[in-house]
């Protein structure tokens, strides 16, 4: 499998399209059920928040310029601190992986596909995300380059085309349910930028290292653009989007949009483009566990490998059988464990990396 590097704007494609996917299935109603009305003014503080953080990233990394967050794990506690960190992310990664994708392929045999096995469709999904990473990192990266602007495009409209069932009122209490609910206990909300995990593990795949600032900061703002975009949408179009849950929540808006006679079905492109996210976001997510996987044991990055991890998914997927198990597992493992390895526990290694660093320079400077 080929391992060349990659440009700017197909590493910018691999932070979004965890992002499109995760905001496809229910990223906006765990947002807007914890914060109520107060979902778009959440939305823009916990946006600021997350430029904070990226720029604190950025500015943490330039000690560490073409490491990756398993390299910096290995100069601050050595080998075993890597090798944790390195199976911590890869369980982390085989649980999105499989929680996504069940999600996808539920609300998939809802709406088209009853008559068929949900293990069928999973199955399906990531069969052909192996054979797409057996084409190398470029093909994943170039796939995931072409699926997102179609994916924003389709945001965009869904955003901009229930315009007309907009209702101002239902910002109103500003606050929603509360000062706390939207700036304290709402500050938990920043897992919605959980694709800031492939900015701790892509340095070493850019051409440029040189670029992680360029590409760091594109890819949250234009993150930022379309969570504010899809949570304001539906928070304005419908007065109880937290009881959406049977399905996605910006499906449930694109099937009130139409275009005349020119276009009708918005739905049909929408449901293409979600199946096209997903083989995108399941590659993509199946190289980085097999990058991280080879790592930690010295061996170049196999087809086997990513087979390997692809039936862990299929397995994991398959493990829930009830409903609130699902959502339990989408509205607080997922939630927190995001914001316990991606937002706080990397930063706070990254931190202490840097502090080691300035140490070692000191001494060498003595």
């Amino acid at each position: 499998m080929s391992s060349t590097k990659i440009s700017s704007i197909q590493a910018i494609a691999l932070v979004l399209i965890v992002i499109v996917n995760h905001l496809l299935l229910s990223m906006t109603n765990n947002i807007t059920s914890s914060t109520g009305s107060a979902s778009i003014l959440n939305s823009i503080y916990v946006f600021i928040f997350a430029l904070v953080l990226v720029a604190l990233i950025v500015k943490l990394y330039k000690n560490f310029a073409g490491k990756d967050i398993l390299d910096i794990s290995q100069f601050l506690g050595g080998k075993i601190l890597k090798t944790v960190v390195g199976a911590l992310y890869i369980i982390y990664c085989v649980f999105i992986l499989s929680l996504v994708i069940r999600a996808l392929a539920k609300d998939i045999k809802l709406i088209y596909f009853n008559d068929f096995e949900l293990g069928t469709i999973i199955f399906l999904i990531l069969l052909t995300s192996v054979i797409v990473y057996n084409f190398g990192h470029s093909s994943v990266s170039k796939c995931a380059l072409i699926v997102v602007p179609i994916m924003a495009i389709i945001i965009l409209i869904v955003a901009f085309g229930n315009a007309d069932r907009f209702s101002f009122e239902r910002v109103f209490p500003l606050l929603g349910f509360g000062v706390n609910e939207t700036f304290f206990m709402g500050l938990s909300n920043i897992f919605a930028y959980s694709g800031i995990g492939i900015l701790y593990l892509i340095m070493p795949m850019l051409k440029d290292t040189k670029d992680f600032k360029k590409i760091s900061f594109i890819s949250i703002i234009i993150t930022g653009i379309l969570i504010i975009l899809s949570v304001g949408s539906l928070a304005l179009s419908f007065p109880f989007i937290e009881s959406i849950t049977e399905i996605s929540e910006l499906f449930v808006g694109v099937q009130h949009i139409s275009f005349g006679h020119v276009l009708q079905r918005v739905d049909a492109i929408f449901v293409l483009g979600w199946v096209l996210a997903i083989l995108a976001y399941s590659s993509v997510l199946i190289m980085f566990i097999v990058l991280v996987f080879s790592k930690l044991v010295n061996t170049k990055p196999v087809t086997p490998m990513a087979m390997v991890f692809a039936s862990l998914a299929f397995i994991f997927a398959l493990l829930p059988k009830n409903a609130n198990v699902v959502s339990f597992l989408d509205s607080v493992v997922y939630k927190y464990s995001s914001i316990a390895l991606i937002i706080v526990g990397s930063l706070l290694l990254l931190i202490f990396a840097n502090i080691k660093y300035k140490k070692l320079n000191k001494k060498s400077e003595v």
